[in-house]
């Protein structure tokens, strides 16, 4: 699948009308491409509306290649607005932590649950050992990163560099990177899974270079993916059914203020 693909997805939303992994209710949404700050507002929406014994995920692309910095990332004077504006580059910050992406040629999943359930370490392991599992369905060779070494600071640069414990990573490079952050009683984690390189951009963006490169959807499978192919795999490992819907909008028209404003973007 291709990131020009993205604009054909329509907005489906999937419940499970029994209990689904952890014993909770998972409702899950498949939707078109949105911009970065609608699409940080929903998955912040998702994780206060969540209702008890309920899991909320997301699947999503973005409207125009987007780089996404973590809530505590250093921006002011590593990347600079107007090449972003040329370069047709939008930027946001997410509500999560973690280091700077490019969103472009990947997907991107979103996954809220209480932290009564899991907590954020525990919850951060199984998430990335589901989708492994549903990566590993379509024939990705996957594992999960050794529980040895340590995550890395905000500072350290963009996050696809280099894998952490815990990580989604195929041949030694990372595939998955994910970020995540305690909102009220909810852990919300939510990440990007390449389906293409095009993460070395952010050097010319303003980050600083060094790392391995990382792994890619397109460069370990011996065939393309079929269109939502990797949606499908997705849904099948939370055992959900589709059915056609609509996102709430309570609280996301709200948030988006916050998500498109630069005091918030380029605070730090």
């Amino acid at each position: 699948m291709t990131a020009d693909e993205s604009t054909s997805l329509v907005p489906v939303a999937v419940r499970t009308r029994e209990p689904g992994p952890l014993g909770l209710r998972w409702t899950a949404r498949v939707e078109s491409a949105c911009s970065g700050a609608k699409n940080m507002a929903r998955d912040h929406a998702s994780a206060l509306e969540l209702q008890a014994g309920g899991a909320a995920l997301r699947l999503y692309r973005w409207d125009v290649p987007t780089l996404s910095l973590g809530r505590n990332e250093p921006a002011l004077g590593r990347y600079d607005p107007d090449l972003l504006r040329r370069l047709g580059v939008a930027v946001v910050r997410r509500p999560s932590g973690g280091r700077a992406v490019l969103h472009w040629r990947e997907l991107t999943y979103s996954i809220a649950l209480p932290a009564s359930v899991l907590g954020p370490r525990a919850a951060y392991r199984w998430i990335n050992e589901m989708l492994a599992s549903a990566l590993a369905s379509l024939g990705v060779p996957v594992e999960i990163a050794s529980r040895a070494g340590r995550a890395r600071l905000p500072e350290a640069g963009p996050c696809f560099r280099g894998s952490a414990p815990g990580e989604v990573v195929a041949r030694g490079r990372k595939l998955v990177g994910s970020a995540q952050v305690k909102i009220r009683r909810v852990i919300l984690q939510h990440g990007s899974i390449l389906l293409g390189n095009d993460q070395a951009l952010l050097q010319r963006l303003g980050a600083t270079a060094g790392g391995v490169a990382p792994a890619t959807l397109s460069e370990l499978l011996d065939r393309p993916l079929a269109k939502h192919e990797l949606e499908v795999a997705l849904l099948g490992v939370f055992k959900a059914t589709a059915v056609r819907g609509a996102p709430s909008q309570a609280i996301e028209r709200e948030l988006e203020l916050r998500y498109r404003s630069d005091a918030w973007t380029w605070r730090c």
